[in-house]
């Protein structure tokens, strides 16, 4: 796909965050640390993409939802590599937050990121009322004990041989929120339900896909280009596509997920209309960081 398409997104929910993240208080470097780091900003890219399926939503709507996901997905991030969950000393090219700063601030940064994406939406001015209500009951479920916390918490069980399903990890700990992502442009839409249902279907793929690739590319490359560590996963005996298959047939299923992606945006949605999801759905498994 076109990266030009990516950095304009990238552009909109930078300019947001750094105007929400003006103080200069010891949490709000922290926060900015991490929510304006080096990134691919792929969950906003699916959100403007997405958002370019329907006419339901203004640009600026769409920049806040966009910047909304980015929030929680850098929360998530924080607190994925403090030393209680996985322990990473390097995240998007830099120190991750907790050894940049230390590891009360990185926690208290994460929560407060958090506690921002929900403002971002109740506040907006671009957003209808129920379609907030909606965004803000999609995000919570997504991300919270039943979601992406669930996820976080099977992944820790894994390390324990407690857990052993790694396609559940991976959908609840990624893939819920690459589906709100996906969905959050076309809830309270009452004039055409259809979408919903096919992005929520596309979003679960689509996140297991991504994230067996993360799989494949940790076990591949190495942390200069991944811009992150590529050997906590086997230091913490994480469980992993690529431990549980192995690598060539990881490859093939984020393949094969990829492809099933490629054919249901095909045959869902005007191709005009489409053109940027079917690229970026492309990308987030072909890419090589």
């Amino acid at each position: 796909m076109s990266l030009s398409f990516l950095s304009e997104c990238k552009t909109k929910i930078f300019k947001k965050i750094d105007s929400l993240l003006g103080a200069d208080d010891q949490i709000t470097k922290s926060m900015r640390y991490s929510a304006l780091a080096e990134s691919k900003c792929i969950r906003a890219g699916l959100v403007f993409a997405s958002g370019q399926l329907t006419d339901h939503n203004s640009e600026l709507g769409l920049v806040d939802m966009a910047t909304s996901i980015e929030l929680m997905h850098t929360y998530s991030l924080i607190h994925d590599d403090l030393p209680a969950m996985d322990n990473d000393d390097m995240r998007r090219g830099k120190a991750s937050n907790h050894v940049a700063f230390n590891e009360a601030t990185a926690i208290l940064a994460g929560d407060a990121l958090q506690a921002l994406a929900f403002k971002v939406i109740a506040s907006s001015q671009h957003i209808q009322s129920e379609q907030k209500i909606e965004i803000i009951q999609a995000m919570s479920s997504a991300c919270g004990h039943q979601g992406m916390v669930l996820g976080q918490q099977y992944d820790l069980d894994a390390e324990q041989k407690k857990f052993h399903d790694i396609e559940e990890i991976h959908t609840l700990k990624t893939g819920r929120l690459i589906q709100v992502a996906l969905t959050m442009p076309h809830l309270a839409d009452r004039s055409n339900l259809t979408p919903l249902s096919i992005l929520n279907e596309l979003g679960q793929k689509l996140g297991l896909a991504f994230q067996i690739m993360d799989d494949v590319l940790e076990a591949s490359s190495n942390s200069q280009t991944l811009g992150k560590s590529n050997l906590s996963d086997i230091e913490n005996s994480k469980m992993t596509y690529v431990s549980e298959f192995g690598l060539a047939e990881s490859e093939k299923r984020a393949d094969d997920l990829s492809v099933w992606c490629a054919e249901k945006i095909n045959t869902a949605f005007d191709q005009s209309k489409a053109k940027d999801l079917k690229d970026l759905a492309h990308f987030m498994v072909a890419r090589s960081h």
